[in-house]
């Protein structure tokens, strides 16, 4: 069974949201209307949602990507393994002394 994600009043399936977000057309005001009122979000909430993120159409034209942030975790934490700032036990990771010191020089991390 696909993941499911439920955003904005609606249950979609990962792809399905993914393939939305990436394909979708930007909305006149009038539909964006149409489509508030069906999803039952009143004007409060809209003007809420607008003031603390970025329409899609903007996302788009600053060309940002939403990404996973657990990725890019994953991708860090691997980066540190090849400098040998940390090494990997089972799920666990160390730090090494020359880790410590540079991950909180350079990143402010405190380990």
């Amino acid at each position: 069974m696909s993941k499911r994600v439920h955003h904005m009043g609606m249950t979609l399936t990962k792809e399905e949201f993914e393939r939305w977000h990436r394909e979708a057309p930007p909305l006149t005001p009038e539909k964006h209307d149409v489509l508030m009122k069906k999803l039952g979000v009143t004007k409060e909430e809209d003007e809420e949602w607008h003031r603390t993120h970025l329409t899609l159409h903007e996302q788009k034209m600053k060309g940002l990507k939403p990404v996973n942030p657990f990725a890019v975790g994953g991708a860090f934490l691997a980066w540190c393994v090849k400098q040998g700032w940390l090494v990997q036990k089972s799920r666990q990771y160390l730090a090494t002394r020359e880790g410590k010191r540079e991950l909180r020089a350079r990143f402010d991390i405190k380990v």
